[in-house]
């Protein structure tokens, strides 16, 4: 009796995989420990200087929490206040900028971990999302080797040691996606937490508008005004206000014209790789526009076609959410992770189209690369993938597979 025919473009096999995955995610965590061991030994001003460690990005968190908390939570949008309580909370100067960008809403997640000192905050806030998201991925793909991707992928180091918000985020699009079908107002709510970030979510509107998923569309609207209202009566209408004017500034720095400079070497679109190459900001915005429209072009198409299955349109627009924005750093790529995952579990079942595994370990080795040599394949990663995973699965629906 003969076992299941072998998938012939299974070219790694369930070993190779994980002798890949782990060998990743112990460089990778391994890499996480050591820079955060470097800057605790550094926490003395004088020697962080001299090893030019970055302060964390939660840092800007923790300052607009605590300031919400001494009941001045509209100061955190002026740069200059919320510089000073960072500060304090760090116990020493810094050069630079760590501004608070974020809309109001956001403070009400992060005020509470504000009442914890700096570290302690941020340590807490980074188990809890981290938990997050690898419970969403083992729930898109309950195995092991899905944990031990999730793991493996490079921006997992720099979050833990920047407290930024990936895990959340790729946590919260891959909770919704999961619920789209089955529950579609629920998956509603958990896209209309992610206003936090709006310009990460800007491509999801287009394919729900297209397929006229009107409940899903109804549940993030529902929850966009829920959180607008509480935050204007828990932190006023002054807050608000004072988030409005900052966002010129905000432009400013995008265009890199601000007080504070993009560190465009974090760049992880195609307009922040030709920032980061030297082209000007109208040129980069001209053709990462001309990249991102054919993206949604083909997203909607995709989403249209009754042909494809759920977990292909969950990768896709994964992708499509990181190739359409301009504004893309390396710490928001843990939604190609949620992306690639659904794309894996569809592939399980399916079957992989030619080369498809070989794109997917090029992405994960491409990613690690940037921390060294940023910002190495970032800024064409959701694009590959995107593209790899549009044309695949139309290869394989032409070839009688889903």
């Amino acid at each position: 009796m003969t076992g299941p025919a072998r998938d012939p473009h299974d070219l790694l096999g369930r070993n190779r995989a994980a002798t890949l995955l782990v060998t990743l995610a112990t460089v990778n965590l391994g890499y996480a420990a050591a820079l955060i061991w470097l800057a605790y030994i550094a926490r003395d001003a004088r020697v962080l200087a001299s090893t030019g460690l970055p302060i964390p990005d939660f840092t800007a968190f923790w300052a607009a929490g605590r300031m919400a908390l001494d009941g001045a939570p509209a100061l955190a949008y002026d740069w200059q206040a919320h510089r000073a309580v960072e500060v304090a909370g760090l116990g020493h100067e810094f050069s630079d900028w760590m501004p608070w960008h974020y809309p109001p809403p956001f403070h009400l997640l992060i005020t509470p971990f504000a009442a914890l000192p700096h570290w302690g905050a941020m340590a807490l806030w980074c188990g809890l999302t981290l938990g997050l998201y690898l419970w969403t991925c083992w729930r898109i793909l309950p195995d092991r080797l899905a944990l031990v991707a999730a793991l493996a992928v490079a921006p997992t180091a720099m979050i833990l040691v920047n407290g930024q918000t990936g895990f959340l985020v790729g946590a919260l699009l891959g909770l919704a996606l999961l619920e789209i079908d089955r529950r579609p107002f629920r998956a509603g709510l958990l896209l209309g937490l992610l206003g936090f970030k709006p310009h990460l979510v800007a491509a999801i509107p287009l394919p729900l508008i297209a397929t006229a998923r009107w409940t899903t569309i109804a549940g993030g609207l529902a929850m966009l005004a829920a959180l607008v209202a509480v935050s204007w009566m828990a932190l006023g209408g002054e807050t608000w206000s004072a988030f409005i004017a900052s966002t010129s500034e905000t432009a400013k720095v995008f265009a890199n014209t601000g007080a504070a400079e993009q560190r465009w070497e974090m760049g992880a679109s195609l307009y922040g790789g030709l920032r980061h190459l030297g082209a000007g900001f109208e040129a980069a915005m001209v053709v990462h526009g001309v990249a991102a429209l054919a993206v949604l072009v083909a997203l909607v198409r995709a989403w249209r076609n009754p042909a494809t299955t759920p977990d292909i349109k969950a990768a896709l627009i994964c992708y499509a959410t990181l190739a359409a924005t301009p504004r893309v750093l390396s710490y928001d790529l843990h939604i190609v992770v949620i992306g690639a995952l659904f794309q894996c579990r569809h592939s399980l079942a399916h079957g992989f189209y030619r080369g498809e595994q070989a794109l997917l370990a090029v992405a994960a080795l491409g990613a690690f690369v940037a921390l060294l040599f940023s910002p190495g394949l970032n800024p064409v990663l959701a694009l590959a993938l995107f593209a790899g995973c549009w044309l695949g699965h139309a290869r394989r629906g032409e070839a009688g597979g889903r």
